[in-house]
């Protein structure tokens, strides 16, 4: 009799401490960049807000430097739920979402002002909608800055001195075809790129001046840097939907208000630190080309905003609007 009510109550104690354990829903955060990166920064921004608002309630793993996968990858997981978050770039999320290939365009945004004026209004409402239909929720938006073109071989001032370099981009049908526009031979390749680089494999890439000073391109054998901002890089907190709309209300919202705070803490952070991570991109050696001939540039890749259709098409014909 006394092994029974021993053994009843063993059972229990497990019951009660798998009733707890349970209670808590963990959130694990994928970022494909380093803890130098603001993808990574603003994953752990928004770790201590919600441990702090939903505290015993949600608890957040960042898992950083690609160490769940690629992108394409963790956004694949996301949809399944074996992963529940990403601080992702846009690129790769065309191929689950195609209407975020409005914000690859061409020369859309003309400033980060413009750029917030769009998402944070009812545009960016609209296209974060987007998201639900393939299971995500687009829980904040806030940037990388603009993409600019760096090589190892020589100074680039108009598309034609792109003509035959390999420039890596992300694995995004739009950034493929701005490239080939600009006449240069774009070649889609995940994160992180260094030893590509280093080893010739590509002659170059395009990214914002945060991600080539986090990730030390120079030191690569970047040695050419021309700013032509020819995308604004978003980045966007991306969650599974069926998660955030399974979690109680209080916690969802903490989820929801943390989100956007760690993304104004990320835009901030970029703004505020890219006039001295170029300086200190040129003392490291980079030859920088501040004044391309950007109406060249603009004409080369005004085809790849042509081409836009459906939704997309509509998506860049309001946020053309609502910056002029």
């Amino acid at each position: 009799m006394r092994s029974r009510v021993l053994a009843a109550a063993i059972v229990l104690c497990l019951i009660c401490l798998a009733g707890g354990v349970s209670a808590q829903t963990q959130i694990n955060v994928a970022v494909v960049v380093n803890q130098d990166f603001v993808h990574t920064k603003s994953a752990v921004w928004f770790k201590g807000c919600v441990e702090k608002e939903a505290p015993g309630k949600l608890s957040v793993v960042v898992h950083h430097s690609a160490v769940l996968g690629s992108e394409t990858q963790v956004l694949q997981q996301i949809q399944l739920g074996t992963t529940q978050m990403a601080v992702s770039t846009t690129g790769p999320i065309e191929a689950f979402v195609p209407e975020i290939k409005a914000l690859e365009m061409p020369f859309v945004f003309p400033s980060y002002e413009a750029a917030d004026k769009v998402l944070d209004g009812s545009i960016g409402q609209e296209l974060a909608k987007k998201f639900e239909k393939s299971g995500f929720v687009a829980l904040a938006f806030l940037d990388n800055g603009f993409r600019n073109v760096t090589n190892s071989k020589r100074p680039v001032k108009t598309p034609e001195d792109l003509k035959g370099l390999k420039i890596r981009t992300m694995e995004a049908p739009t950034h493929l075809a701005i490239w080939r526009a600009l006449g240069a031979n774009p070649t889609p390749m995940a994160w992180p790129i260094f030893t590509q680089l280093q080893q010739g494999v590509i002659d170059g890439q395009e990214n914002p001046i945060a991600v080539i000073h986090a990730a030390k391109l120079p030191e690569a054998g970047q040695k050419y840097l021309t700013l032509t901002r020819h995308v604004y890089s978003a980045l966007v907190f991306v969650a599974n939907k069926a998660l955030i709309d399974g979690l109680p209300a209080p916690e969802r919202k903490a989820v929801s208000e943390c989100a956007r705070s760690a993304a104004l803490q990320g835009r901030h952070f970029i703004r505020e630190n890219e006039a001295k991570q170029l300086a200190e991109l040129k003392a490291a050696g980079m030859q920088v080309e501040e004044k391309p001939d950007l109406a060249a540039f603009r004409k080369a890749t005004a085809p790849v905003i042509d081409s836009a259709s459906g939704d997309t098409k509509k998506l860049v014909e309001q946020m053309q609007q609502a910056v002029k």
